[in-house]
């Protein structure tokens, strides 16, 4: 007998020019794993399906257990909640477990809504199979890792183990979604661009960010597992150009190399996120590198400066980096023609406006290059999990109490007692995109 599982990801809307379209690889990660044999899995995108729409179809397909995968920020909380309540209306019998970046940092504060049965904390391609298979038996989760949930006295039980841990990342079962609705026109890459997720965390540990959180700080997909998709994406659904969507996709510069060969066999354009260390230690090894790719057809790299104050950069941010080597990155970067895609936050606790002049002065000095370049300026915003987030409490942030009330992060939004409109103003003016509408 089959079982039916749902898995929603509710839309987001951090900005008016980014429709967020991609492949929902939170919830396609958790798809991938489930037993075939057992469980038959619809996944809802409601980017790409009207919410009343998906509510029918969760009606009449009537899932004994449904996934909801949120982020911080964004109104992606608030969507969530809103499918939250009307199964618990349309389908009562129905179990909601909610996972995903936010839950991750947040499961205790996410379980004790009264409409979230299960909070799923850590990596969940395992856990949230094991609680398929736990719900189904009839039995309480309470040896599953990362699997938090509510007694018969509302009160929060959690696992042995935190945070869900995975030796590595599973390979994807596309069928459960249509890549062709994800395929899309990117100007700095193709015509026909699709996302693609290789590895997830970072070795790095910059103190503002949420990749540092989870418990194993890298996984890797195997290789061959890459190399397969990508020709599946281009044969398959003529896919002609890869955004990949690894916050580091140069950290393993073997495995890098198989895949750029992999891209090189369908002759795919391509764009994936550096950090500037992956070309800065070793100048003669970094152009080598920039070579491999350049020749690999590679259009863009996305490359996060953060700021141009070196004391920011050490001692606020942890990048192990200074701002005149952030200069020569880029124009390393831009020797071989290549766009360079540069972010860049204001706004830290502790940072002076004299440093965030600083950072909109590298800005500058970057447009001056006369390189093939693109800026984008954010501001700072206290994730919860991070270094930088007790500090941000220390100077006067005030967190939200309640998971809806996290919806509403923005960082472009000024949120903190240390900024206001005039920044939020300010940075408008240093970002520069060649392609808004990716």
């Amino acid at each position: 007998m089959m079982h039916n599982v749902a898995l929603i990801h509710p839309a987001i809307d951090f900005e008016e020019n980014y429709p967020c379209s991609w492949i929902p690889y939170s919830v396609l990660s958790l798809g991938s794993r489930m037993d075939t044999n057992k469980f038959q899995v619809r996944i809802y995108d409601e980017h790409k399906m009207p919410f009343e729409t998906i509510v029918r179809s969760l009606v009449e397909f009537s899932p004994f257990l449904i996934g909801i995968s949120i982020m911080t920020g964004g109104g992606q909380i608030e969507r969530a909640l809103l499918f939250a309540a009307r199964i618990k209306k349309e389908l009562p019998n129905s179990f909601i477990a909610f996972g995903g970046p936010h839950v991750n940092v947040l499961p205790e504060q996410t379980v004790t809504h009264d409409l979230v049965d299960f909070a799923s904390a850590g990596t969940g391609q395992n856990s949230f199979n094991q609680l398929a298979e736990c719900l189904l038996d009839g039995k309480i989760p309470q040896d599953i890792d990362g699997i938090y949930y509510k007694d018969s006295k509302n009160k929060v039980c959690r696992p042995q183990k935190l945070k869900a841990t995975i030796p590595h990342l599973y390979s994807y079962n596309f069928d459960l979604i249509n890549p062709e609705e994800y395929i899309r026109y990117d100007s700095t890459i193709s015509d026909r661009t699709i996302n693609y997720i290789a590895s997830q965390g970072c070795p790095y540990a910059c103190n503002f960010c949420y990749e540092c959180t989870y418990e194993k700080k890298y996984y890797t997909m195997r290789t061959k597992n890459v190399c397969d998709d990508i020709g599946l994406l281009a044969t398959k659904y003529n896919a002609t150009g890869i955004k990949f969507y690894d916050a580091d996709f140069f950290i393993n510069s073997k495995r890098c190399g198989e895949i750029i060969q992999g891209l090189n066999n369908y002759n795919l354009s391509w764009a994936a996120s550096i950090h500037p260390n992956d070309i800065l230690h070793n100048r003669t090894t970094g152009m080598k590198l920039l070579k491999d790719i350049k020749r690999s057809n590679c259009k863009r790299l996305l490359m996060g400066m953060e700021s141009g104050s070196d004391r920011v950069l050490n001692d606020i941010v942890n990048k192990h980096v200074n701002a005149e080597q952030l200069i020569e990155a880029a124009k390393m970067i831009g020797e071989f023609g290549i766009l360079g895609s540069y972010t860049f936050m204001v706004g830290y606790p502790d940072e002076t406006e004299e440093e965030q002049e600083l950072t909109f002065s590298l800005v500058e000095q970057l447009w001056s290059l006369n390189l093939p370049i693109e800026t984008k300026v954010h501001i700072y915003l206290p994730y919860p999990g991070t270094p930088l987030y007790h500090r941000a409490i220390e100077l006067g942030f005030a967190p939200p109490n309640k998971l809806e009330d996290w919806s509403n992060f923005n960082y472009y939004k000024a949120m903190t007692p240390w900024t206001d409109d005039k920044l939020e103003q300010k940075i408008a003016a240093f970002t520069k995109m060649i392609d808004k509408n990716r």
